[in-house]
């Protein structure tokens, strides 16, 4: 899926960017491992060496196991990743099992693209940041657009703003169904210098209480460049 390039939006449709680049992320997120990836990702073990690398038991003695060796070979945690905006205009930290994934979009106002390593429901949870074109009251913009996108059916929470390098972005949050999959979306308006951006966090609807402190730690490591 192509998304057209950016251009003047009216506030619904400015709130609306990050829910189109959710759409690409998520029918990228869904397509199945070639059987290459499989074959080079998965394993394998040689039968004859599974066989003879196999304990004796006639060896075996009573020595209590080497801590060090079991420590060593626990798997490690990646620590946060840093991820630049396309523009150079801020970074920001998303957690270290998560990947870039700007490649998976295709429009210009996009600036930032994460998404988790781990699929949830046939979901990964990811997080995009747009540019758009400035809004005069941010408040008002921001409850506006949550009333449009939620529809007369829909319901919506109103946010208190969240600190973001010197700036107060309001928000809010919804649910929407995506291919099926109940998806919880908190989004983010941010103005500085005279540009808005708009942060999309999406999650499924079941884990929307447990993911939500990764958007928190994304927000509160948001540094600004200029």
């Amino acid at each position: 899926m192509t998304l057209t390039p950016r251009r003047p939006r009216p506030a619904a449709a400015t709130g609306l960017a990050g829910l189109l680049a959710l759409a690409v992320l998520t029918g990228c997120a869904q397509e199945d491992p070639t059987d290459d990836e499989v074959t080079s990702s998965t394993p394998t073990v040689d039968d004859d060496v599974a066989t003879s690398s196999a304990p004796d038991e006639s060896v075996v003695t009573s020595e209590a196991p080497d801590d060090s060796a079991a420590t060593s070979s626990a798997p490690v945690e990646r620590g946060p990743i840093t991820l630049a905006a396309t523009d150079g205009s801020f970074e920001i930290e998303i957690p270290g099992r998560w990947e870039d994934a700007i490649d998976l979009v295709d429009d210009e106002s996009i600036l930032v693209a994460a998404k988790d390593t781990e699929r949830i429901d046939d979901f990964f949870t990811n997080v995009v940041v747009t540019q758009e074109e400035y809004v005069q009251n941010l408040t008002s913009a921001v409850e506006r657009t949550a009333q449009e996108l939620a529809g007369e059916d829909g319901e919506y929470e109103l946010l208190e703003p969240a600190p973001v390098d010197g700036n107060r972005a309001p928000g809010y949050t919804l649910v929407r169904e995506v291919d099926g999959v109940s998806v919880h979306q908190t989004q983010r308006w941010v103005s500085h210098d005279g540009t808005l951006y708009v942060v999309t966090f999406s999650a499924v609807e079941s884990q929307a209480e447990e993911s939500a402190p990764v958007l928190d730690d994304i927000l509160a490591s948001w540094t600004w460049n200029d």
